[in-house]
């Protein structure tokens, strides 16, 4: 049986349940046109539904029905889950930059740890570590590809690129975003995707409502920086709720030398149409930004490197002597970086009958990037590689479908995704002084890298002890297929450099076995544990992109596999939320690409496969000691460190520390609601401490035993929610006015730091990407 027989035998079963799934997703639409046309104008009995306990309100069934659109998590179905789990509600959103993006968010949840190139915006890029496994861009570390990012439970992710699997600057507006779930560890079946073996962060937007409602809002402070967003609710017509807004932000970094400002926008838009039994949502998102690239500064000065170039005359260049803050002039070094994508997506869920339950996605994903990058600064006479023109894109196409049916003490689940990618990368590398151009380049790749993802699962959750005791245990099947294709280069003579690898094709089908346990020990307090092994398919570098001309063997291609432990304990009250939770993560055939030497050379695959331990526990703790106080805090301590790891000369790094990992760190904040006149006022204070962490070293191509410096951020807030411009202003139902600050005490602190050469030094030099400095914020918010 040849290889795309066997791929069409494994995803049989799957097209049948994708044809059911249409199917019945059809039904329930055609389902819903039969009530609506039934019910216009009439007066039928409405379903008694269920109440509201803060209003006392009785829910209609179609009331019901749009609640099951929002899928933020809540506290009890948190408390009751056999995951590690958490949610970040909109009271989050408080102690967070307005203009920080939706990265700058996760911060406050555990274990979480960012790393940005620009600091002071939304729409620069950042790498998100939970736990120490991570998302997003950062030269050198192994682990960015180990976190998927959804937007409202749909994939963001690039399924093989190393360097643009997903970018936080495509989240820029804070404002549109009512929370986040994040679900720490490859999680339930139902609930895994193919980038889930270190966690999933899924960006909940707003939501459609039942009553009409609209916000709009605005800040402005430090560095120019400005975000202002709108969203609106139309609420319920004949069964239709439909939620809209957008938003731009712009920066002046003050870590960038550009004359431009830094900005980005973003627009969304969900229906959904509700009925008895069931819902169809449609949903679309869409964004572009445009940020400078930070030039890293060499912490210490360098034997001829000045703030006008290297070997020219002038003030020594390093956060030392020029200044923490300070940038060269873009006529030597610049880059910035367009990141441009649109979602659109479909959701049904259908309720067959009391046991009986099917829910269905459908998604259509496009993403652009353009880096386009100019290198004077060393040795730009010499560097045939001084100019940088990248524009890699993607489509994705998917779906997944669930079924659930509850039977006596059983809660059977089961379905699958499908999800089908073509990624097209070009990047050109030239210098005009040498005579070269981005059509006739020095350095050329042209690569064509299509996946079809697939997974099917079987899932029960049994219940016992009058469900005091949930045992999940759960089976599923991922399969793998990837194809590089090299579409060559363009006949030039000053080509000498291209990227002639040869194409590389990979099928893989693997088991994940997983058990999960939850077992409530008193009303208040639960023990949870589970074990999970999932499988991952290695990115782009593993086939050969990028490459010079070097043979890729595909059997020597490796899917990477995660072992994952993970137990803990809860305590819910009505005053007091407490999880304590502890992992451990073993990763084997960990992709890594090697640099040895620092001259861009790689060994005879371009890849090394290592393996790691992540270790740790996670603390969060929420206490209402009175009913307008609130009193938080939360601490990850972990060690997460390489047991196999090598690179192209045969040095070993096992043993060492991962780089870019804080040790530990700490969250610890409070709030309090003052009655003044006019309103209530509102401070917040909220400080984070991060420990030292490990460097990389591009040079040797692994980890080192060197530290950066341990940093705490304290940030301040007062808000005023007033109505007194209700009377001012024509339909306005409510105002917050906010002035806040973050980094008050002005620590100078390394967002991110490495070891580099290359196009930046003619030595090994430590360099850094400062933080963000003390900024200060004027917001305001009008409800309508």
């Amino acid at each position: 049986m040849d290889r795309k027989t066997r791929l069409t035998t494994r995803l049989k079963p799957l097209r049948i349940a994708l044809f059911l799934a249409g199917y019945f997703g059809c039904l329930s639409l055609a389902h819903a046109a039969r009530i609506t046309a039934a019910t216009r104008g009439a007066s039928n009995p409405v379903n008694v539904g269920e109440v509201s306990r803060s209003t006392d309100h009785i829910m209609t069934e179609k009331e019901r029905q749009l609640k099951k659109v929002d899928t933020l998590l809540t506290k009890k179905k948190v408390f009751k889950s056999t995951q590690s789990e958490l949610f970040l509600s909109k009271k989050s959103k408080h102690y967070v930059s307005p203009v920080g993006g939706a990265a700058q968010l996760l911060t406050m949840a555990p274990g979480v740890h960012i790393m940005s190139q620009n600091p002071a915006t939304g729409a620069g890029r950042d790498t998100i570590t939970i736990n120490g496994m991570g998302i997003g861009w950062w030269s050198g570390i192994t682990y960015r590809n180990q976190i998927m990012a959804l937007f409202d439970g749909i994939p963001m992710n690039n399924q093989t690129s190393n360097d643009g699997q997903w970018n936080t600057s495509q989240i820029p507006i804070l404002g549109l975003i009512h929370g986040v779930n994040l679900i720490y560890g490859p999680g339930n079946p139902n609930n895994r995707w193919y980038d889930s073996i270190g966690g999933t962060i899924d960006y909940v937007p707003v939501q459609p409502t039942a009553k009409a409602n609209a916000t709009m809002g605005l800040s402005y402070g430090s560095n120019n920086s400005a975000v202002t967003y709108f969203r609106a609710n139309t609420g319920l017509i004949d069964g239709w709720a439909t939620v809209f807004g957008g938003g731009y932000t712009t920066s002046n970094s003050p870590t960038t030398p550009y004359t431009f400002p830094e900005h980005g926008w973003a627009a969304y838009l969900k229906t959904a149409h509700v009925f008895n039994r069931g819902f169809a949502a449609f949903g679309f998102y869409m964004e572009k930004t445009l940020s400078g690239h930070s030039f890293q500064i060499p912490a210490t000065p360098v034997s001829g490197y000045t703030v006008n170039g290297d070997n020219v005359p002038g003030e020594p260049y390093s956060q030392a002597t020029s200044g923490f803050y300070s940038v060269v002039s873009p006529n030597l070094w610049y880059k910035y970086d367009v990141v441009d994508s649109y979602l659109l997506y479909a959701k049904q869920g259908y309720q067959f009958s009391k046991y009986v339950e099917m829910k269905n996605k459908l998604w259509y994903r496009y993403a652009h990037r353009l880096h386009q990058a100019y290198f004077d600064y060393y040795s730009a006479n010499t560097n045939p590689e001084t100019v940088e023109h990248y524009n890699p894109s993607d489509g994705t196409f998917g779906d997944k479908v669930d079924f659930s049916a509850r039977l006596p003490y059983n809660l059977v689940g089961f379905g699958g995704f499908f999800s089908d990618q073509r990624y097209h990368t070009t990047i050109s590398l030239y210098n005009p002084i040498l005579g070269t151009s981005q059509n006739d380049p020095y350095a050329f790749n042209n690569d064509v890298l299509t996946s079809v993802f697939a997974d099917l699962y079987l899932q029960d959750t049994i219940h016992f002890l009058h469900n005091r005791l949930r045992i999940t245990p759960g089976l599923a099947e991922a399969s793998f297929n990837t194809t590089m294709a090299n579409l060559g280069a363009p006949s030039t003579p000053s080509l000498i450099n291209n990227t002639l690898t040869p194409s590389a094709s990979t099928t893989f089908a693997r088991l994940e076995p997983s058990l999960g346990i939850n077992y409530r020990i008193t009303h208040h307090v639960a023990f949870y544990g589970n074990y999970a092994t999932t499988y991952q398919n290695p990115t782009d570098l593993a086939y050969g992109a990028y490459l010079p001309s070097i043979p890729i063997q595909s059997d020597k291609i490796q899917l990477t596999k995660n072992e994952d432990y993970e137990a803990g304990i809860r305590y819910l009250g009505k005053t007091i939320d407490l999880n304590l939770n502890y992992y451990h993560d073993f990763l084997t055939n960990l992709l890594n690409g090697v640099f040895g030497s620092g001259l861009g050379s790689f060994n005879d695959t371009g890849f090394s496969l290592g393996n790691a331990v992540y270790n740790g526990v996670n603390i969060a703790a929420s206490w209402e000691p009175i009913y307008n106080a609130h009193i938080f805090g939360s601490a990850n301590i972990q060690h997460s460190y390489y047991t196999k790891d090598f690179n192209s000369s045969g040095v070993s790094f096992s043993g060492y520390s991962l780089s870019g990992i804080p040790k530990y760190s700490f969250t610890v904040g409070a709030s309090y609601k003052m009655m003044v006149p006019g309103g209530v006022l509102i401070p917040r204070i909220v400080d984070h401490y991060y420990a030292a962490q490990t460097l990389f070293d591009n040079v040797t191509g692994g980890p080192t035993h060197l530290s950066t410096l341990p940093y705490n951020l304290l940030n301040l807030s007062l808000s005023y929610k007033t109505y007194l411009l209700n009377r001012v202003l024509p339909g306005v139902k409510g105002a917050i006015l906010t002035l806040s600050g973050y980094n008050i005490l002005g620590r100078q602190y390394e967002s991110a730091e490495g070891i580099s050469t290359g196009y930046q030094a003619p030595t090994p030099v430590i360099f850094a990407y400062a933080g963000a400095p003390a900024q200060v914020f004027f917001s305001a918010a009008l409800k309508f």
